[in-house]
C-alpha cells in the first residue's frame, strides 16, 4: 500500500528556509566571499633624493624626458612648459646624481650632490660635467651612471672648495674663448633661471645663455663648439682630482 504524504504550506516554508540556510553556510547559491576581502593597498613610495631645476638653452627645454642616474638609484621626469622639473629618486638613493636631457638631438647634462639639491641643465652645466669627466679620470665617454659612481666625481661634487675651483676654471676658459664678451656667473648651476619666451625676456642667468649663442661657442640646440670643448678637456686634464679625497695634481 502506497502512502501519500502531504505537507502544509507552513511546513514547506520551514523546510525551504532550512535548505537556504544550509546552502549559505556551505557557500552555495552561486555567491563568493571574495567580494568581502579588502583590496591590498601598496605602501607609499619613499623618496631618498629630490632634485629640482630648470632646463634651458636660452629658450626653455619643454616636454623633454629627463633622466637622473645617482650613485645609488635612478629617476625619470619630464620638463614643464617653462623648462622646470622635479626628479625623485626612490629610497634607498644616494648622490651624487648626473642629470640628462636631450634637446633636438643634443644631450645636456648636469649634476646634483643629493637630496634637496637644485641643478639647472644648460650648455654651461654640460661644460661643467665635461670638465669633471676628464678631471676625475672617468673619461669623456663615461656614462651618467659611471660618473655618479666615480669616487673622484663624488669628491668634486661634495667638496665645496674643489667644486668652486672647477667652476672658476671653466668660467675663465669661457671668458678667454669669447674674448671677454661673455661673463659667466659662478652660480649658474644652482641660481634661479628664468628662460626667455614670447612673453618673458628671461632673467640675467638666461641672458648668459643667449650670449653664448651670440658668441657662437654654443649653437641653438645647446651643442658646444668643438674648439671650446677641446680647451675645456685640455684644462681639465691639467687639473685632475685623484684618490677620491679632494687632492689635486697637475
Amino acid at each position: 500500500m502506497k502512502k501519500s504524504f502531504k505537507f502544509s504550506a507552513a511546513c514547506k516554508l520551514v523546510l525551504m528556509a532550512g535548505m537556504a540556510s544550509t546552502l549559505a553556510a556551505c557557500g552555495g547559491g552561486g555567491g563568493s566571499n571574495h567580494n568581502n576581502t579588502s583590496p591590498v593597498v601598496p605602501p607609499p613610495i619613499s623618496y631618498a633624493i629630490t632634485v629640482t631645476g630648470t632646463a634651458a638653452t636660452g629658450a626653455a627645454i619643454v616636454n623633454a624626458n629627463l633622466a637622473a642616474a645617482c650613485k645609488v638609484g635612478v629617476a625619470n621626469a619630464v620638463t614643464g612648459a617653462e623648462g622646470g622639473y622635479t626628479a625623485k629618486v626612490p629610497a634607498p638613493g644616494e648622490g651624487p646624481c648626473i642629470l640628462s636631457v636631450v634637446n633636438n638631438g643634443v644631450t645636456l647634462r648636469s649634476l646634483a650632490n643629493g637630496d634637496g639639491a637644485k641643478a639647472n641643465i644648460t650648455p654651461l652645466t654640460e661644460m661643467l660635467v665635461s670638465y669633471i669627466a676628464i678631471s676625475s679620470g672617468a673619461g669623456a665617454a663615461a656614462t651618467p651612471t659611471q660618473l655618479a659612481q666615480n669616487a673622484n666625481v663624488r669628491t668634486i661634487v661634495t667638496n665645496a672648495t674643489v667644486l668652486s675651483a672647477t667652476v672658476n676654471d671653466l668660467v675663465q676658459i669661457i671668458s678667454t674663448a669669447t674674448n671677454g664678451a661673455v661673463v659667466v656667473p659662478a652660480d649658474f648651476l644652482t641660481a634661479t633661471l628664468v628662460p626667455k619666451s614670447a612673453t618673458n625676456p628671461g632673467n640675467a642667468q638666461d641672458a648668459v645663455l643667449e650670449a653664448l649663442k651670440a658668441a657662437k661657442v654654443v649653437d641653438t640646440s645647446g651643442a658646444i663648439a668643438p674648439a671650446l670643448l677641446q680647451e675645456i678637456r685640455k684644462n681639465a686634464a691639467e687639473n685632475t682630482v685623484t684618490g677620491g679625497t679632494g687632492g689635486s695634481g697637475n
